[in-house]
Order: structure tokens, then C-alpha cells, then sequence
């Protein structure tokens, strides 16, 4: 009988976890990374060179939540940007950016369905970027390889996906981000 009231009392924590919005809410898997969610929760994450970096909500203008931003350009290009930080270590921190250029009718009808649209940094239409910032400037560092997949989910108006590519900066040093994945509230321009 104890099993279950305690059975009870955890699926009544995991509920409260899930139902709230503004908090990081940490994956299952791996609670270093917030876990992967379609309904705006204003957050993203990845494992940089095997180090965990998450974008906390934080407030902006008239209270809202601000921690990345997604705008389209005439609904043929999509840009997706956002800050994550590594909680452990100070000052380190990476912009990431995709830009999805000459996207199509059919491109916005597969961002709505089941898992998303899958989009390949190979191709010349579809950008991936992680920025570092430091004394001499930020460094734009291009993805050469790897993808990333788009959700939109309308009733949510919000764009969710998963991400991971690698790049080099100009001095030979590699980035490798895996289990990216970003949730964020989208408000057309």
C-alpha cells in the first residue's frame, strides 16, 4: 500500500513539473539539458563538446519571457536564434543560429506534421551557426555537417525541433553539438 501512495505522490510532482511554463524543467535522461517540449516553454539546450549549455527564460519588456527569437521573412526563410550558457562555468557562453533560406508551401505544411521537417546543413539553402564572443569579438563558426528539425505547432504558436552539427573556427577548433533542442513562443513580425 505504501508503494503506491508513493507511486502517487510522484506522478503528482512529475504533473506540477510539466504543467509549469516559466521554470526549467529538466529531461529525463539527462537533467543537465532542459527536456524536449512542443509548447513554448521559452527554452533550449545542447551538449556543446560534451558540456551542457542551456538558455534560461529571461524577462524583457512589459514582463514578458525573452530567451531566443524565431521571425520569418515573407514566409520563404525561417531564423532561429538563441544564447545558451553553461550554468558551471563562467562566461562561457554560444550564440547558435539557423537560417532556413527559399523555404516553400510544402516546407510549412511538414513543419506541422508529426515529428517536424528534417533540414541538412549540406544543402546551401539551410545555415547553422555557433558565435563565440570574446576580448577580440565574436567569431562566427559555420556547421559543416549534421541537421536540424522544425516543428511548428500553431495551436501552441510555438516552434520547437531538435539539433546537432559540428563546426570549426578559424584557429582548427571543433564544435560538436548533439541533443540540441530548443521550445520558444513564436509571434509573427
Amino acid at each position: 500500500m505504501k508503494k503506491s501512495g508513493f507511486n502517487l505522490s510522484v506522478a503528482f510532482a512529475l504533473a506540477f513539473l510539466i504543467s509549469s511554463c516559466d521554470s526549467f524543467i529538466p529531461d529525463p535522461i539527462d537533467p543537465r539539458l532542459p527536456v524536449y517540449s512542443e509548447s513554448g516553454k521559452n527554452q533550449a539546450g545542447a551538449m556543446i563538446n560534451n558540456e551542457p549549455f542551456t538558455d534560461f527564460p529571461k524577462s524583457g519588456l512589459f514582463g514578458k519571457l525573452y530567451s531566443g527569437y524565431i521571425w520569418t521573412l515573407a514566409d520563404t526563410s525561417l531564423n532561429i536564434s538563441f544564447n545558451l550558457v553553461n550554468q558551471n562555468k563562467a562566461n562561457t557562453s554560444f550564440t547558435i543560429t539557423f537560417f532556413l533560406e527559399k523555404l516553400t508551401p510544402e516546407d510549412w505544411k511538414e513543419m506541422e506534421k508529426d515529428f517536424g521537417k528534417k533540414f541538412r546543413f549540406e544543402n546551401p539553402n539551410v545555415k547553422g551557426t555557433i558565435t563565440t564572443s570574446s576580448n577580440n569579438g565574436n567569431i562566427e563558426n559555420k556547421a559543416t555537417s549534421g541537421q536540424i528539425t522544425v516543428k511548428y505547432i500553431p495551436g501552441a504558436k510555438a516552434f520547437a525541433g531538435t539539433f546537432g552539427f559540428t563546426a570549426h573556427d578559424p584557429s582548427g577548433k571543433k564544435y560538436v553539438v548533439h541533443f540540441g533542442r530548443f521550445d520558444y513562443i513564436f509571434e509573427p513580425n
